[in-house]
């Protein structure tokens, strides 16, 4: 047996098989990530790789006075409670009264926002009452050229390419799942020919706990060059990336997943179509530059109160990950 064929065999099938997987698992990383180098995130706003960080640990004079916009601030207050391996004692409890406006948020332009970023993390905790309302938009990431110190989603309406893109976590109202809500230059519209925030999870049993705190973290990567449609995203649930039918449907990006479209809805679907990739912008100039702690409750009756808990919230050019253990 010619033994240096065989190996030459061997590795030509390893790299082929290779290949294949690139195109349909996701190996972006899980579990640890930079803020296992802070416990309880001290320290952490002086990694060079952290671009913002709110921690709540200061009076809601000096938080708000970071933010461009701030919504609804007789609705916010510093609370107790907060997470465990957390090293402050205070978070960020905003209260949805039910007739009393339907947005509670704080609204920024990054750092270097004139210039932007192509790929941004963001990570945030969050406790949901066990009562809340169904809530119908919630974080948000995203670029707007130029850029506004308010949110401009433009609901119902496709951008352009060189305007703007965004994307959130959603918990889908009564459904209480995970999923993503994203405008983009190329999104899906409905049968009515209107735009709203295509969802590409799309898995039932993909539960939102209540009443306890969740680490959730959301990365974009823009499309470079611009013609391309080599963008990404993707998020993780207490460090985990979604798993469903034997492929990772929390992260999408060119050939990965496979599935279908289905109007403005993507389903996962392992013998489907490889996902085409995102083409977040024609133009250099958008770029990732904006963060919307945003909670928008609608439909909620007269004086129903819902409350909705945030605290160690970090934007990074690298994966986060959850708290590592601190000294609370």
């Amino acid at each position: 047996m010619n033994t240096e064929r065989v190996s030459r065999a061997l590795l030509m099938l390893m790299g082929g098989l290779c290949l294949l997987l690139a195109g349909t698992a996701s190996a972006l990383q899980e579990g640890a990530g930079l803020a296992q180098e802070y416990p309880g995130d001290e320290g952490i706003e002086g990694d060079p790789r952290v671009v913002f960080v709110e921690r709540f640990d200061e009076d809601l004079e000096t938080i708000f006075d970071r933010y461009d916009e701030v919504a609804a601030p007789d609705r916010m207050q510093l609370d107790a409670d907060t997470p465990s391996d957390a090293a402050t004692d205070a978070s960020l409890l905003m209260t949805h009264i039910g007739g009393e406006g339907d947005s509670i948020h704080l609204f920024t332009r990054l750092p270097d926002y004139e210039e932007g970023y192509d790929t941004l993390h963001l990570r945030f905790y969050v406790k949901f009452d066990v009562d809340c309302w169904p809530v119908h938009h919630f974080v948000w990431m995203g670029g707007q050229n130029p850029a506004t110190t308010w949110p401009n989603p433009q609901a119902g309406q496709q951008p352009e390419g060189d305007d703007r893109f965004a994307t959130a976590v959603e918990t889908y109202g009564d459904d209480w799942r995970w999923d993503f809500y994203t405008y983009w230059s190329e999104m899906r519209g409905n049968p009515t020919q209107t735009y709203f925030g295509n969802n590409f999870v799309s898995d039932p049993g993909f539960e939102v706990r209540r009443g306890e705190w969740i680490c959730v973290e959301f990365m974009v990567k823009l499309n470079t060059p611009p013609d391309e449609r080599d963008g990404e995203q993707a998020f993780w649930i207490d460090g985990e990336l979604h798993r469903m039918d034997g492929q990772v449907v929390s992260h999408l990006g060119p050939g990965f997943p496979r599935g279908s479209w289905n109007w403005d809805t993507w389903t996962p679907d392992p013998d489907g179509d490889p996902f085409d990739g995102f083409r977040w912008r024609t133009t250099e100039d958008l770029a990732i530059n904006s963060l919307w702690l945003s909670l928008y409750i609608t439909g909620a009756p007269e004086g129903y109160e819902s409350k909705v808990w945030l605290d160690h919230v970090v934007v990074a050019e690298e994966y986060i990950g959850p708290l590592a253990v601190g000294n609370n």
